[in-house]
């Protein structure tokens, strides 16, 4: 190889390597996306909250979550077995935060759920709605198979569809992300523990040990 074409090949290596070292350094200077989030003045639960469990329970667990959003679907079942497991001593608070930039049908979603709670079955289309979220968040038919489900639950299908588009409906649901926003809230889910922020546990034992350590201050 001669000269020349070596000094050229070394002046390419150098530029690939010195490209790769300030990817990698951008890579862990830049900042993460925010773990935590300091919210305060939480509104206090009040009759316009779907509330489940003991009003008098020691711990109450507000969340603000978006059915469509794959991190509320993968911790709604460890919420539900927290619920078996503390029975008395936690109560759920659920209220609305819609991801609609990103999430199609999450607002849909929402209004099923608030048009089942005009029926009283909020908590039982919730659990549907949750459990069957891979059936429904990329499907362009989600209203229909959210009427199916209030068909299951024996509600009022008339009504139901009807209270679904209803201005009120709507007013509600963006009343409460609304809500959420000037707190700071800016993802989902987002969970507080006696009006207390908690960044989302990564699993049940963390959660649970969370509810435990509550119940044991009082």
């Amino acid at each position: 190889m001669k000269a020349k074409e070596l000094t050229i090949w070394t002046i390419i290596l150098a530029v690939l390597i010195g490209g790769i070292w300030l990817l990698i350094s951008f890579v862990n200077s830049s900042p993460s996306p925010s773990t935590s989030v300091e919210i305060k003045n939480l509104p206090a639960v009040s009759k316009d909250d779907f509330v489940r469990g003991n009003s008098n329970a020691k711990v109450t667990l507000v969340e603000y979550a978006d059915f469509q959003c794959s991190a509320c679907g993968s911790i709604y079942p460890i919420v539900k077995k927290l619920e078996g497991d503390f029975k008395n001593d936690l109560r759920v608070v659920f209220r609305f935060f819609p991801l609609t930039d990103s999430h199609q049908n999450s607002m849909i979603a929402a209004q099923a759920a608030y048009a089942a709670s005009l029926q009283g079955k909020f908590w039982e289309i919730h659990d549907m709605i949750f459990e069957n979220q891979d059936k429904w968040s990329n499907n362009t038919l989600a209203k229909d198979i959210f009427v199916g489900y209030a068909k299951t639950l024996g509600l009022n299908l008339s009504k139901f569809e009807s209270d679904m588009g209803n201005e009120s409906t709507i007013k509600f649901i963006t009343g409460e992300q609304e809500k959420g926003l000037t707190l700071g809230i800016n993802s989902t889910p987002t969970f507080f523990v006696n009006g207390k922020y908690i960044q989302s546990p990564t699993g049940y034992e963390e959660f649970k040990k969370i509810i435990q350590d509550e119940i044991n201050k009082k």
